[in-house]
């Protein structure tokens, strides 16, 4: 078992080298770079525990790619699912900057979900029209929506017997989308 170990974190390693993640045998914390986006260093643990996280994710909606450190691609890329990255609750791509809490941040033409209240924990971004049954965590938890897609344009949550937990017409944004519809939310109509 402790091969097994080593090779995961080998794999991990060299996953996250290849993204251009440094790490580190101790914890360090994370330092501005000059582009706004932080430099990132993990510990090889944290390396482990959130490859982990991405690979029980690569099939949540179908055939997942992952491109990133902490994101997966589905549907060609139409759909991109990014996990907090390790000592941070809001999820971003290592490129991204760090925004304030509960701040919505999903780009122009784009729909976004997110798996906690005030745009925190996991993100769901769409960009093209569909209706997505929904994976974990965003089927037993989907807090906040933000949806940045052009004027006019529909989004809706459902539950399992297709009824409307939450609709909005873009621009906009939920911060919480209610104690009720938290837990009940079984698929996302984009468009």
């Amino acid at each position: 078992m402790r091969n097994g170990k080593r090779i995961v974190a080998a794999m991990a390693a060299t996953v996250f080298a290849t993204m251009g993640i440094a790490t580190s045998a101790a914890a360090e914390s994370s330092t501005r770079a000059t582009a706004g986006a932080p430099v990132v260093k993990f510990t090889a643990a944290q390396q482990q525990v959130l490859q982990s996280e991405v690979n029980s994710h690569l099939k949540d909606y179908g055939g997942g790619k992952q491109i990133s450190v902490n994101q997966v691609a589905y549907d060609n890329g139409a759909m991109i699912l990014t996990l907090p990255l390790p000592g941070e609750t809001k999820a971003r791509a290592i490129g991204e900057p760090v925004t304030a809490l509960g701040v919505a941040d999903c780009a122009f033409t784009h729909a976004c979900l997110w798996s906690d209240t005030n745009f925190n924990g996991s993100r769901l971004d769409r960009v093209i029209c569909a209706t997505v049954v929904l994976g974990a965590p965003f089927n037993s938890s989907t807090g906040s929506i933000h949806n940045n897609q052009t004027t006019g344009t529909q989004t809706l949550l459902l539950n399992a017997g297709g009824e409307i937990l939450n609709g909005n017409l873009a621009p906009s944004r939920v911060n919480d989308t209610g104690v009720g519809s938290r837990s009940n939310a079984r698929s996302w109509r984009v468009c």
